[in-house]
């Protein structure tokens, strides 16, 4: 085999994977987005479900282990803006809009799952 077969053979192996993941990329990010539900958990159990595809905006008061977590929605995303958890890693986690991101807040037993609701248009691949 000569360097130019071998160097074609590379090129066209490279486009094919860098296709594959192109295309990954794409149908993840467009099934993670599709019809959103928040589950809003306490101690693992299930206290709220928020419907996000509504897209509307509103304020959620959770009662935690240790005191209220102030939730938040706002364009189909879901935050956790107030909590009296001393380091705060569940409000600079932000706004979350996809299945793949949960919201923790330990101190006070609650987390938030995102999960992706199947529907009619749906299309397994």
């Amino acid at each position: 085999m000569n360097n130019k077969t071998l160097r074609n053979d590379l090129i066209i192996i490279g486009s094919l994977l860098l296709v594959a993941v192109i295309s990954l990329v794409l149908v993840l990010t467009l099934r993670l987005k599709k019809n959103l539900v928040a589950k809003i958990h306490v101690k693992n159990e299930v206290v709220e479900v928020i419907d996000l595809s509504k897209k509307e905006e509103k304020d959620y008061y959770i009662q935690g282990i240790n005191g209220i977590v102030q939730v938040h929605t706002h364009d189909g995303a879901i935050a956790v803006v107030k909590s009296n958890c001393p380091h705060q890693d569940c409000v600079k986690t932000g706004y979350v809009n996809t299945s793949n991101r949960p919201i923790v807040c330990a101190y006070n037993g609650v987390y938030i799952t995102l999960e992706g609701v199947d529907s009619v248009d749906d299309v397994e691949i």
